[in-house]
Order: structure tokens, then C-alpha cells, then sequence
């Protein structure tokens, strides 16, 4: 199902803000996204860092695919599969907050190891590395581009607590 709206939680929120607060203001930095799915809109409740095999630059991130995977496996497990990969995130180094040809080959690679029926539900988000609070977030229509949604900040459901 098409995404239309995408929650953050609280702790989804402070993870990325500690991972880039961490990080130099040198090159890009992101990770994966996790969270659930209901109807239309997607709530994300964990993210994650780069790991230490990722390659950073100026203009460019590509994450440790290792490490991502084994942080959202790990999270999927401990939640009875009620949590999963939605994403990433990452950062720009510049106010230009929308997506680059390089983040569209990238979200499409990433959809090639998602079941079908569950491609439409990805998401890309984009922040500004020096302002964290501007932030953009697409959705990857499946097919060939990725689409702004609107997004909001929300407390952390009670259920997720035992995960955080």
C-alpha cells in the first residue's frame, strides 16, 4: 500500500539526532529505518548508524548493508516480527534536501530484496546535516521515483517502550 504519511517517534527521532550529533559535519552519515506499517502511513520507532564499513563522503553515503541488516533482523526478532525495515536516512551537507540520482540507484537497489507487494511502503529520508530539524521524507513509488510525503513527530506508542 501506498505511503502517504510517515510518524516518527520520539526514539526515532533522538537516534538519528544522537547518530549525527556523533558524527563530523565532513561527510554524509545515515542507516536503516524501523518501525510498522498501518494502512497508509508508516510509523518509525528505531534507526540505526552507518557501521563501520560504510563509506562517507562530501556528497555521498553508502551504508554498511551488514550492519543494517543484522540491527533491523535483530529488532524484527525481539519484537515478534511486529518491527521491520522501512528505509534509510541519511544526510545532506547542503539546504538542498531533495532526493539525488544517487539516492534514487539506491532506494531501487534496495527494492530489489523487498517482497513486491511491500515496494510501495519504502521510504527515503533526507536531512539537513547542519539544521537536523529540516528534514524531507519520500516514498519509493515501486517503480521509478521516490515521492515528498508529509511527516510528523509523535510520542512513542506504549507497546515499544520494551524495545527501546
Amino acid at each position: 500500500m501506498k505511503v502517504n504519511k510517515v510518524f516518527f517517534t520520539e526514539n526515532g527521532v533522538s537516534s538519528i539526532m544522537k547518530i549525527i550529533d556523533k558524527h563530523e559535519l565532513i561527510t554524509e552519515v545515515g542507516g536503516a529505518l524501523v518501525g510498522y506499517q498501518e494502512l497508509d502511513y508508516i510509523v518509525i520507532t528505531h534507526a540505526s548508524g552507518p557501521g563501520k564499513n560504510t563509506k562517507m563522503s562530501y556528497d555521498s553515503i553508502e551504508i554498511d548493508g551488514k550492519h543494517a541488516t543484522n540491527y533491523c533482523n535483530q529488532l524484527n526478532e525481539v519484537s515478534g516480527h511486529k518491527l521491520y525495515f522501512l528505509g534509510d536516512w541519511h544526510t545532506h551537507l547542503s539546504n538542498n534536501l531533495n532526493p539525488s540520482n544517487r539516492d534514487l540507484v539506491a532506494i531501487k537497489c534496495i527494492s530489489k530484496y523487498i517482497p513486491i507487494e511491500y515496494r510501495d511502503s519504502l521510504i527515503a529520508v533526507i536531512i539537513n546535516h547542519y539544521e537536523p530539524l529540516e528534514t524531507k521524507v519520500y516514498s519509493f513509488d515501486g517503480g521509478r521515483r521516490l515521492k515528498e510525503v508529509l511527516y510528523f513527530i509523535t510520542p512513542n506508542p506504549l507497546w515499544i517502550e520494551e524495545y527501546i
